[in-house]
C-alpha cells in the first residue's frame, strides 16, 4: 500500500511516483488539496528527519503508536503492544528491525494486508480500537510541523482514506446479507 511505502524513510521511488500518487489519491477522495509539487529524494529525506526522527527540537511527530497510546509517550508501550497483538491474530510475528511494529507504515501496510485478505473484521477492530485512535493526533503534529505540501498531503490523504474504509468498506460489509 502506498501510504504505508510514504510513512517509511523515503526511496527512490516515492520520491518519483510520490506526489502524482498523492494527487490521484486526492482527486479520488474528492479533497481539495493544495498542489503537490514534485520533491527530490534528498528534499524529501531531509524533510523526512525533520518531521519524524530528529530536529532541534525533537521530531515533530513521531510515527509510532506508542507514543500517542501511552500517557508518558513512550515507545514500546500500549500502542505498541496493541499493533503486535492485532498482527499476531492474522498469523504474523513480527520480527526484530530497526524500526518498532507499531511504526504508521506498518500499520498502513498491515491496512492493505487486511483489505487484500478481505479480512473485514479485523480490519473494524484494527482501525476503531487501534489506529484512529491514534494518528489523528499524529496527523495534527504533522501538520502543525508546516510540512512540505508532499507531507501534507500523505497526512490528509491517510486521515480520509482511513475513514472511508472504516465508513464504507467495513460499515457496507455489514449491511450486505
Amino acid at each position: 500500500m502506498f501510504l504505508g511505502r510514504a510513512f517509511q524513510y523515503p526511496d527512490a521511488q516515492v520520491a518519483l511516483h510520490g506526489a502524482w500518487t498523492l494527487k490521484k489519491l486526492a482527486r479520488d477522495l474528492g479533497l481539495d488539496l493544495p498542489d503537490v509539487p514534485e520533491i527530490s529524494l534528498e528534499e524529501l529525506q531531509t524533510e523526512y528527519t525533520r518531521l519524524f526522527i530528529n530536529s532541534p527540537e525533537g521530531a515533530a511527530a513521531p510515527p509510532y503508536a506508542s507514543i500517542y497510546r501511552h500517557r508518558a509517550g513512550f515507545l514500546y508501550q500500549e500502542g505498541h503492544d496493541e499493533a503486535l497483538s492485532y498482527y499476531r491474530e492474522m498469523g504474523f510475528e513480527p520480527v526484530e528491525g530497526p524500526e518498532p511494529g507499531d511504526h504508521i507504515g506498518f500499520e498502513l501496510a498491515f491496512v492493505g494486508l487486511l483489505l487484500e485478505e478481505g479480512r473485514l473484521d479485523l480490519l473494524e477492530r484494527f482501525l476503531g480500537g487501534h489506529l484512529l485512535k491514534w494518528y489523528p493526533e499524529l496527523a495534527a503534529r504533522l501538520l502543525a510541523a508546516r510540512p512540505h505540501p508532499f507531507y501534507a498531503a500523505l497526512a490528509q490523504v491517510t486521515d480520509a482514506c482511513l475513514n472511508r474504509l472504516l465508513e464504507e468498506v467495513v460499515h457496507e460489509e455489514k449491511r450486505v446479507p
